[in-house]
């Protein structure tokens, strides 16, 4: 027994200390073996990472009859939910039940990762209640005053997974129960990265701002900033996310003193890195961190990375180079991919491209009326009539219906809203009216409207009305009628803005004393003094 409490011992640290080999050779030479023994090696292997080996240790210990206890079950089942494989951790959980062994903190904080990787709210407030019962969670939350207990981290995890299955009272009635002081880095993390990518990002801000205030000022880590840039992507709110409003140069400097800070960006850092860059023409930088990310960070690139990169090269041009990057994917490309490709064959005239690209997504069932939009610009442009009447029936007997184009924008007395050609607004009178003579002006100075864009085979006097009447317009003119001089107009727009009235808007900039600041699907618009945010790039 002193052999094998020696051994065991030697296993344990080359475990620990990664030095698995060693560890291998050790439980290879000992005589006798017990549950402390097999324990470490499986232990081991699960804190490595070498989950098949551990997995198949485990089932020889029953295949000996070796008994498992909680150290074993936790193992395995930390395993499993490390490995994504959730449902095989909540089986093995049953069968420790079934074996009479009780589980202690570990096991829990395991199940409830795979429960919230699952997004299995129920059996996750089954086990919830379970941990309750058996006293494995305090009911007055005294964690010892150090903030690091075992009971911290078991709350913290219930927060993340009542997070994730996006039942955001329970994880916040969790969260606000624990005292600030007690709160550490992960607390602060989950709950702020819950409400970031899955509820109202708002709050992620308001959550952040408290977690770095005083007293019980808590600093944050990487995952924390990553979860934050992603709520700001979200928000687009100017002064903290800079990608969406065309503010590239700004984001790659955040991107800069976050590093300089320690923190070590991951992969959610360069996704809204890469996003920034797409919707700031950065090609260059960009694709030098989509470099960087795999070969200096051993970031593995995902769909989304990958469809970032796709955008970016489509928007400037550059499709030989997309479509290279598309064939080379290790994974199938995803819907994404198709309608950035789809987007950029509208703004660069490749109607071949542009079939082949709405092909895939009618194969993989995922075109919409944006996408039979997009290509019936695509065939208008080409004066290709017979197509874009084609594509019209096509949606027809497919029982997609386009959705009409439809702005609102802020005004004294509330929120007005706008369909292409409305005339209910009892303002119609004078918005119309404005908008004539603003469309004179801007024509004595260089504006060409862009009838392209009036996908109607009738004659260009007839399609400079149809543009005239988009609803982008009406909602520029009704907040030009409305707001105070000097006041910035917000136009938020359902659908991408028109690209006839992004020029119109550009020229309008000039002559008024207001900024335009127009939110369509793809990102923000601000117009000023004759220029755009977006440098065209949209």
């Amino acid at each position: 027994m002193k052999d094998a409490f020696v051994c065991n011992a030697l296993i344990d640290t080359y475990a620990k200390c990664g030095s698995m080999n060693d560890a291998v050779k050790v439980f290879n030479v000992m005589e006798f073996k017990d549950v402390v023994s097999w324990n470490a090696m499986v232990t081991g292997y699960t804190q490595s990472g070498n989950f098949g080996a551990a997995f198949e240790l485990f089932e020889n210990m029953r295949k000996e009859n070796i008994p498992l206890d909680v150290i074993t079950w936790s193992a395995v089942i930390a395993g499993y939910a490390q490995r994504g494989c959730s449902q095989e951790a909540l089986d093995a959980f049953q069968q420790m039940i079934l074996d009479g062994s009780e589980p202690n903190s570990v096991t829990i904080i395991s199940l409830l990762s795979a429960c919230a990787s699952l997004g299995a709210l129920s059996q996750g407030m089954e086990i919830h209640a379970y941990s309750l019962k058996k006293c494995l969670l305090s009911l007055d939350n005294d964690f010892g005053g150090d903030g690091d207990g075992e009971d911290l981290m078991v709350y913290n995890a219930l927060i993340d997974m009542y997070s994730k299955c996006r039942s955001f009272k329970a994880a916040r009635s969790i969260f606000d129960s624990i005292p600030r002081r007690e709160r550490n880095v992960v607390t602060w993390t989950v709950m702020i990265g819950g409400y970031a990518q899955y509820g109202d990002s708002n709050d992620a801000l308001k959550i952040f701002s408290e977690m770095i205030s005083k007293p019980y000022a808590v600093a944050p880590n990487a995952y924390t900033i990553s979860c934050i840039l992603m709520a700001c992507a979200h928000l687009a709110a100017l002064r903290m996310g800079y990608g969406m409003h065309g503010r590239g140069k700004e984001a790659l400097d955040i991107f800069d003193k976050m590093q300089k800070a320690g923190f070590v960006p991951d992969d959610i850092s360069f996704l809204v890195l890469l996003y920034a860059c797409s919707h700031s023409g950065m090609v260059d930088q960009g694709l030098n961190y989509f470099d960087i990310m795999r070969r200096d960070y051993d970031v593995v690139a995902s769909a989304e990375h990958y469809a970032c990169v796709i955008d970016l090269l489509a928007r400037c041009g550059r499709l030989d180079k997309a479509w290279k990057t598309i064939q080379e994917m290790p994974m199938e490309p995803s819907a994404v991919i198709w309608v950035a490709l789809l987007s950029a064959c509208r703004v660069h005239s490749n109607v071949e491209l542009a079939e082949y690209a709405l092909n895939k997504l009618v194969n993989m069932k995922a075109e919409n009326d944006g996408s039979y939009t997009l290509i019936s610009n695509i065939y208008a442009n080409a004066r290709r009539w017979k197509d874009v009447a084609r594509i019209r029936q096509l949606m027809k007997k497919s029982g997609i219906k386009k959705r009409p184009g439809c702005s609102w924008v802020q005004g004294k007395k509330g929120t007005a809203s706008f369909f292409v050609g409305d005339r209910s607004h009892p303002l119609s009178p004078e918005i119309y009216s404005l908008l004539e003579r603003l469309i004179g002006r801007i024509k004595v100075m260089g504006y060409v409207p862009e009838t392209n864009f009036a996908l109607h085979d009738v004659d260009d006097e007839e399609k400079n009305n149809l543009l005239s009447e988009h609803s982008e317009k009406l909602a520029l003119a009704y907040g030009l009628l409305t707001t105070s001089p000097g006041c910035p107009i917000r136009i938020t727009k359902n659908l991408r803005v028109c690209g006839d009235c992004h020029s119109a808007f550009t020229y309008i900039s000039k002559i008024v004393d207001h900024e335009i600041i127009v939110r369509d699907s793809s990102r923000f618009h601000h117009f000023k003094n004759g220029s755009c945010s977006c440098g065209g790039y949209w």
